[in-house]
């Protein structure tokens, strides 16, 4: 199953999202950074090991493999956080995703095929954008936005921009933990006047220090485990799992 967390505008904490959805994600799941101006989470995280993650493996290793119609599994590219998600980190600059060129969709295949869950994040995203054959190949669609006019109706024009046939999107607002709630019902209804086709938004609060924490290298099952950030973030992992029509452990 592979999920595509994008954003149409700016920078309204995709990477964050990606990263707490994955720490509380039911079932084996790979975070791939996708996004081509170049990866966050070597930077923000701590590695299990401590310290940062290693120079490799990388996404640019497993697109290499991927050459000559080779197989590979997803998870052989992963490095392991201390909060516990194991991360494909991504290039560290737009002109090695550029290299990478038409493998983008080589790489689409092999998530959308794996042998384990594939959280991609693709950053900013729009229809010349190279990766989008991860969002096209996606199961379900997270357009991630933030709790402002601006950030709705560019994203409401990015789908309607941006037709991809098959999967869900079920678009993710961040705002103010006592708002994001009505912030959402909002998003739900300019979204449909606009005449977009998508599940009721979900949400999650912006917690700063819950997803500190969780940079830190805690676990959500442990010293995490009673963020707002955290509780919400499971209720939207359950509701990406269900719109894939997944098979969620008891």
């Amino acid at each position: 199953m592979l999920t595509a967390l994008y954003s149409a505008k700016g920078a309204p904490g995709v990477t964050s999202s990606a990263l707490v959805l994955a720490a509380v994600w039911s079932r084996p799941v790979v975070v791939i950074e996708a996004d081509p101006t170049g990866g966050d989470l070597a930077y923000r995280c701590r590695a299990a090991g401590g310290g940062q993650l290693a120079a490799s493996p990388n996404v640019l290793g497993l697109v290499a493999a991927l050459r000559g119609e080779r197989q590979t599994d997803v998870s052989e590219w992963a490095q392991p956080l201390a909060c516990g998600v194991n991360v494909v980190a991504g290039v560290q600059s737009p002109a090695q995703a550029r290299g990478i060129g038409d493998l983008w969709r080589r790489l689409a295949v092999t998530a959308a095929g794996a042998n384990v869950d594939v959280i991609a994040d693709l950053g900013r995203i729009e229809r010349t954008s190279p990766t989008m054959p991860l969002l096209t190949a996606a199961d379900v669609r997270v357009p991630v936005l933030a709790a402002s006019l601006d950030s709705i109706v560019h994203t409401r024009g990015h789908l309607l921009d941006v037709l991809v046939d098959g999967g869900r999107t079920l678009p993710l607002v961040l705002g103010k933990s006592r708002t994001v709630a009505a912030d959402a019902r909002d998003v739900d209804e300019v979204l449909a006047q606009g005449g977009v086709i998508a599940a009721p938004a979900a949400y999650l609060p912006l917690d700063h220090p819950g997803l500190s924490v969780i940079e830190g290298g805690a676990s959500p099952a442990g010293r995490g485990r009673g963020s707002q950030l955290v509780r919400a973030a499971r209720t939207v992992a359950g509701r990406v799992l269900e719109s894939a029509g997944a098979e969620v452990p008891a």
